[in-house]
């Protein structure tokens, strides 16, 4: 990993750290390690374990690549509700009616 990939954003050590689903975040030791290697990341000191240990490395780009992922379709979902949200305010009631459209609904988490 190069010392960009060491900087992550915070949302997505948070979807790390939260989520209990998917393919890297089955056991109970993979959910202990993934919530280390997040706290290691937040304190700055995860660097010597990454550059040490190739096994390691690989495993947390793998959740790092998975949680950017979510988090990018995230924002980009929410992104397109705030376009769709704008534009629904400012129809009045009877021009909804007339084209068929509903309020939109915020994405998921």
């Amino acid at each position: 990993m190069t010392e960009q990939e060491y900087s992550i954003d915070i949302d997505i050590l948070n979807h790390i750290e939260k989520s209990n689903s998917g393919d890297f975040y089955g056991n109970r030791d993979q959910r202990i390690a993934r919530k280390v290697m997040v706290e290691l990341v937040k304190a700055g000191r995860a660097e010597f374990l990454l550059l040490r240990d190739d096994e390691v490395s690989k495993w947390w780009g793998n959740i790092v690549t998975s949680a950017t992922n979510a988090v990018e379709t995230y924002r980009e979902k929410m992104r397109i509700y705030e376009i769709k949200q704008a534009a629904w305010v400012k129809l009045t009631e009877e021009d909804r009616k007339i084209l068929k459209i509903r309020k939109p609904v915020e994405p998921k988490r």
